[in-house]
């Protein structure tokens, strides 16, 4: 038997294979409900997107200037201690970034993207209208903050990187410096904006009003990090030097250690605060450290080895913390959305 094409056949042939190469030229692209809400929320996406290119390009530079200062100064051994004062330049925009990290960035995750996330389409009824068109409530929850986490996960990832590789040098430059700034840093900064991003997403949800939602969330947003801030130097496990030979000299601690707490040391092994002999002379001092029969420090510290299990204790809390919202949005979102 013979088959024969004809012309208009093999012409409409010819043009979808066209348009199929074409489309695997450009790459895999959004489309159905994904591409719906990329559309809706590409502004906010974009911007978050485009604003931290820019703040990782500045990291770069910023980081870049600080290594040639040391480098003119002869770090890590400089010649004079006069580099400390022009140190300062530096350690004032790492801490300001460290706080940029710690506070903005998660209370503008969970203000601006998440409290309006489902919040606006409740009081718009742009969800309704989706769900009207055979999508499920399920579905249209889970695809819009299925993307949003990804998008902040991604942003903020890329932060914390490229901050964590700036403050890295400082580490034996200014170790307060390196132990206050770098409770920001490592998981942290991508825990804390992805739990007051779902803690908006959930708080939107239930009071149904974008803008009672965003002022809400904005509180939450700043409590979060400021109970992080408060209680994170508690998950390190501590050490303890201690001395006998009097209080002249404190014990010696390894490198960039965090000193946590001073304590005078007895001849018993009683620990006294600072605050039990002050006096205006050094004779007044000795008279009362030699009546409680003190003999000389005990310290407690951090050792830098601490930070990283630290940082990835507390961000694992986090992490379940935020999963728990987010499938307490999904279930609620389901059954009670509309």
């Amino acid at each position: 038997m013979t088959t024969t094409t004809t012309p208009h056949t093999g012409g409409q042939a010819s043009a979808a294979s066209t348009a199929h190469t074409a489309r695997r030229a450009r790459g895999p692209r959004l489309s159905g409900l994904t591409w719906l809400v990329w559309r809706q929320h590409r502004a906010a996406f974009w911007t978050a997107i485009a604003a931290t290119g820019a703040t990782v390009a500045w990291f770069a530079y910023q980081r870049t200037n600080m290594l040639a200062f040391l480098d003119r100064v002869g770090w890590p051994h400089p010649a004079s201690s006069d580099w400390e004062s022009g140190f300062q330049i530096y350690n004032s925009r790492l801490s300001d970034t460290a706080s940029a990290l710690g506070l903005l960035l998660p209370v503008l995750a969970g203000v601006l993207l998440g409290a309006p996330l489902i919040a606006a389409d409740l009081e718009q009824g742009t969800g309704r209208l989706v769900n009207s068109q055979a999508v499920s409530r399920g579905r249209w929850i889970a695809t819009k903050l299925g993307m949003a986490v990804l998008v902040v996960a991604v942003c903020s990832t890329a932060l914390s990187a490229a901050f964590g590789w700036w403050l890295g040098p400082a580490r034996e430059a200014d170790k307060i410096l390196y132990w206050v700034a770098g409770g920001v840093t490592g998981p942290v900064p991508v825990a804390l904006t992805l739990l007051t991003l779902v803690g908006g997403v959930a708080i939107g949800m239930i009071l149904r009003r974008t803008l009672l939602s965003m002022v809400v969330a904005f509180g939450f947003s700043v409590t979060v990090p400021a109970i992080w801030a408060l209680n994170w130097l508690k998950f390190g496990d501590t050490r303890t030097a201690t001395t006998s030979d009097g209080v002249r000299d404190l014990p010696r601690l390894p490198d960039a250690a965090y000193d946590l707490d001073r304590y005078y040391l007895t001849a018993s092994g009683r620990l006294l605060d600072q605050s039990a002999c002050t006096g205006r002379t050094r004779k007044t001092i000795d008279a009362c450290l030699d009546s409680k029969d003190v003999v000389g420090w005990s310290v407690k510290y951090l050792p830098t080895s601490e930070l990283t299990p630290m940082l990835w204790t507390g961000a694992a809390v986090m992490f379940a913390l935020a999963a728990a919202i987010a499938v307490f949005v999904c279930c609620w979102g389901r059954r009670r959305l509309y």
